[in-house]
C-alpha cells in the first residue's frame, strides 16, 4: 500500500497546480511540476522527508545564507537549483516556499503565461 504523502507535499502540490497551464508527472523518484512542458518544481515524498527543487534568481542569496546556516535542510546547486529538504512531521516556512514557487515558476514558464499572474508578490491568499 503506497504511503499518504505528508501534510506539507500535499500543500506545496496545491500551490503549484495553482499556477496557470500546469501539469504534474513523474520525474525519476518525484513529481515534476510543468507549464506547457517545461518543469518549474520537483516535490519528492521519502520515507521521512520531502524534497522540494526549484529554480531562484533573486532569492538565491537568500537560499546561500539558508544553505550555510543548514546544510541539511537547503542545498544550493548549480545554475540557482534548489534542494529543500523537510522531515515528513514538518512543514517548510509557508511563506518562504509561497515566494519560492512563485519565483521559480516565473523564471521558467513561457512570458505569455507569465503576463497572466498577478505582479510577483501579489497572488491571492489561498
Amino acid at each position: 500500500m503506497a504511503k499518504k504523502p505528508s501534510k506539507g507535499y500535499q500543500g506545496l502540490r496545491k500551490l503549484a497546480l495553482s499556477y496557470p497551464e500546469t501539469d504534474e508527472a513523474p520525474s525519476c523518484n518525484n513529481m515534476a511540476f510543468k507549464v506547457r512542458k517545461k518543469a518549474f518544481l520537483y516535490l519528492g515524498d521519502r520515507d521521512e522527508t520531502y524534497e522540494i527543487r526549484l529554480k531562484l534568481k533573486d532569492s538565491l542569496t537568500e537560499a546561500k545564507k539558508l544553505g550555510k546556516k543548514d546544510p541539511d535542510q537547503y542545498e544550493v546547486g548549480g545554475i540557482g537549483w534548489v534542494k529543500v529538504t523537510y522531515s515528513s512531521d514538518k512543514s517548510p516556512p509557508r511563506g518562504l516556499m509561497e515566494r519560492w514557487i512563485d519565483e521559480s515558476f516565473r523564471l521558467l514558464a513561457p512570458k505569455a503565461v507569465v503576463t497572466e499572474l498577478p505582479k510577483a508578490g501579489a497572488r491571492k491568499k489561498r
